[in-house]
């Protein structure tokens, strides 16, 4: 009877983080080049608000890899989400800087 009352709860999508991880045996991508990447390539254009932002997510990707070996995959799932989002609003201020540099020299010829 515990045994079936084990497997109702497991399959029931109620199971704990360490299930979790034990189902999951691949940890979610931590996308710290692409955070890396994008934080030098906003300091080569000097664009503060991209390196803010890349250093946030440098963070969220170290933390990626820390919560998966603390058995809390959801957490860690949900901050690798946040480091690519951080690094592709990074990413998008870099090209944004470059495009409104490249007008302005265009422009001012």
């Amino acid at each position: 009877m515990e045994e079936q009352t084990n497997k109702i709860y497991e399959n029931s999508g109620y199971a704990n983080e360490k299930n979790d991880v034990q189902q999951n045996n691949e940890p979610p991508k931590n996308h710290m080049t692409l955070a890396i990447i994008t934080t030098v390539l906003n300091f080569f254009v000097c664009n503060p608000l991209g390196l803010i932002l890349g250093g946030v997510a440098i963070y969220f990707a170290n933390q990626v890899s820390k919560e998966y070996v603390q058995g809390n995959y959801s957490s860690a799932l949900s901050k690798s989400k946040m480091a690519k989002n951080f690094s592709n609003f990074s990413l998008g201020l870099f090209g944004l800087t470059v495009g409104l540099t490249i007008s302005y020299l265009i422009k001012g010829k």
